[in-house]
């Protein structure tokens, strides 16, 4: 496996010698270059998040669906010029300095996993590295960080120009970085394997990327759901639920307009009562509302309340408005919802808590409510909320302002079931799921297994 540098027509680049590795009937590509070759071409940009563009881009849009189905169109549209990586922590950059400066045995033998964009993939047949290539760029007006890979004499060979950001790290960017900041002299004619993803759908390298950093390394949880969401073509399970998320953030009618930690963190160069506002995190809420669309459990008492909206993509937007009404009635009920300085209502162990008291009076509601019709959905409004949740705002949840746990979650879920008026108060928690599986849990849970057989679903504007 040979690199060398070679020039075509003014043009530089990389002629990397390749080995075809297959795995699963898939394949991919190993490669040896010197690292002061790739210093200056390879990018690891982050992932963005600006609230102030999305929502100022939300305004434009008379409402939720036409915003919904922009962010779904917008994505697709966008895919190949998007990227993903994790921002750099600066303590690890300086370790791997350090290591290289000192060590004497100063070895990365694992690969760094990389993707470049490909000429070959824009359907321009007999390419090659002459006028043709050359004819392409400038036709096209294409930036010149596209590669070429091709066949000679029956090796692989990927001519990789060398130009600013043809090279995407997806896993080893501490490696390149905290190589980048030592001393040329140090590490001339220092090799490093690089395991080349090239010629697959972005989505497929961002689950790459995703595999890699959440299972061997402890990476930013709402990060990896961000690209998961923004990187997937297909609107799957979590992709909705990332839009879900993003909306419910953007929306200034939205009880969580501003609220969310999108990519796990707030932003920066805010006041510090600004970021106490950021109470719960891109992640958390996915993971939390989850539940509310898998079709898994609906053995569970936590039915998965709107699998039938899911699964029809042109309903799917009445699910943010509900959330949105839901929460919405919480807030008006209870003040301390603006406040989670003071109260964990807001927080991840209240939202999560509401959530399960959500999915435990829809039953209820299914019945009395929507005379059991799911088309009767989308007429729930803020006031239908507040009655079944009437009683909260006397629920004292101080004693839960320390760190959180799923036994805390369901601690405040059952003081909330305690004290709802709709209920009676002065029945227990476990009289309530007695009543809810009795009369309430089968009827519904009849209707959310094969929702399409059972009912129109009709959107009503």
């Amino acid at each position: 496996m040979n690199t060398s540098k070679i020039k075509v027509n003014d043009l530089e680049f990389l002629r990397i010698e390749l080995e075809l590795i297959t795995q699963k009937q898939k394949v991919f590509y190993l490669g040896k270059v010197e690292v002061v070759d790739i210093l200056d071409l390879f990018t690891v940009r982050p992932a963005e998040y600006d609230l102030h563009k999305h929502t100022s881009l939300s305004k434009i849009y008379e409402g939720e669906d036409d915003y919904y189905s922009y962010l779904i169109n917008e994505d697709k549209e966008n895919l190949q010029n998007k990227d993903f990586q994790r921002e750099p922590d600066g303590g690890r950059l300086n370790e791997v300095a350090s290591y290289i400066k000192n060590e004497e045995y100063a070895f990365f033998p694992n690969t760094i996993i990389v993707t470049c964009d490909l000429i070959n993939d824009f359907d321009i047949f007999n390419v090659s590295l002459d006028n043709t290539f050359s004819d392409f760029i400038s036709i096209n007006n294409r930036p010149v960080n596209f590669s070429f890979l091709t066949t000679e004499e029956e090796r692989f060979i990927l001519y990789m120009p060398c130009v600013s950001q043809s090279l995407l790290v997806i896993d080893g960017q501490h490696r390149l970085r905290g190589l980048a900041k030592v001393d040329k002299g140090i590490i001339q004619k220092y090799d490093l394997l690089l395991s080349f993803m090239i010629g697959y759908d972005r989505s497929v390298i961002a689950k790459q990327f995703y595999t890699v950093n959440y299972y061997q390394k402890p990476v930013n949880k709402s990060l990896l759901y961000q690209l998961t969401g923004e990187f997937t073509k297909e609107v799957d399970e979590f992709t909705f639920l990332h839009y879900v998320v993003k909306i419910l953030n953007e929306l200034e009618n939205s009880p969580f307009f501003g609220r969310i930690k999108m990519l796990g963190k707030a932003p920066r160069n805010i006041s510090q009562e600004e970021r106490s506002k950021y109470s719960v995190s891109q992640a958390f809420l996915v993971d939390s509302l989850l539940i509310t669309i898998s079709k898994n459990n609906t053995t569970s008492i936590y039915l998965p309340i709107f699998y039938p909206l899911f699964i029809d993509k042109e309903l799917q937007p009445e699910i943010i408005r509900i959330l949105a009404r839901f929460f919405n009635a919480v807030k008006k009920l209870r003040p301390d919802w603006g406040n989670p300085s003071d109260s964990i209502i807001s927080k991840g162990m209240g939202i999560g808590a509401l959530i399960k008291v959500l999915q435990l009076i829809f039953p209820v509601i299914f019945k009395e409510r929507l005379e059991q019709s799911f088309d009767n959905l989308p007429k729930l409004k803020v006031s239908d909320f507040e009655f079944y949740l009437k009683g909260i705002e006397s629920v004292n949840l101080d004693e839960f302002s320390g760190i959180g746990s799923a036994g805390s979650v369901n601690k405040i879920k059952q003081k909330i079931i305690n004290n709802l008026e709709f209920y009676g108060t002065k029945n227990t928690y476990d009289d309530y799921i007695r009543l809810l599986k009795e009369s309430y849990l089968d009827k519904c849970r009849s209707y959310l297994i094969n929702p399409l057989t059972q009912v129109s679903l009709v959107k009503e504007k």
